[in-house]
């Protein structure tokens, strides 16, 4: 037997040249292509507000520990102090004071959730933007 024969073992490791199969290419079927109709996507300010409402919500979830849709301070520095806990953070507490204190400006000790996101809209400075074409991380 010859090494680089077709009946020897080397022919089991290198690929064997293969002619490809026939086409008739008027049997094929182009789809269209699908295009997204771009009235129908929210604009980047509908975006924005579905993103402060959802975590407006997360926050009176996570925060409103006895769940009568009300965040008290008490219950905001609380479930900071748990988040920073889960994370493996020290509780920044002065922190979290300068939080609340923009979350609950006229000081009433609560907010509910219409509160809460317009708290969470000052605090997070949100916009959507565009990176040119090319654009990369640094060190990326």
């Amino acid at each position: 037997m010859r090494v680089g024969s077709d009946n020897s073992v080397y022919s089991l490791f290198v690929p064997k040249p293969r002619k490809a199969p026939s086409v008739n290419d008027e049997n094929i079927e182009v789809a269209p292509k699908r295009t997204v109709d771009e009235s129908s996507l929210p604009s980047e300010e509908e975006r924005i507000a579905q993103f402060y409402d959802g975590l407006a919500s997360s926050q009176m979830q996570w925060a409103d520990i006895d769940k009568d849709g009300k965040v008290t301070r008490d219950e905001y520095l609380a479930g900071q102090a748990r988040f920073a806990d889960q994370n493996g953070h020290a509780f920044d507490a002065i922190g979290a004071e300068n939080r609340w204190s923009v979350i609950d400006p006229n000081n009433k000790g609560y907010v509910d959730q219409a509160e809460m996101r317009e708290g969470m809209t000052k605090l997070f400075h949100v916009k959507i933007g565009h990176l040119p074409p090319g654009y990369r991380l640094p060190n990326g």
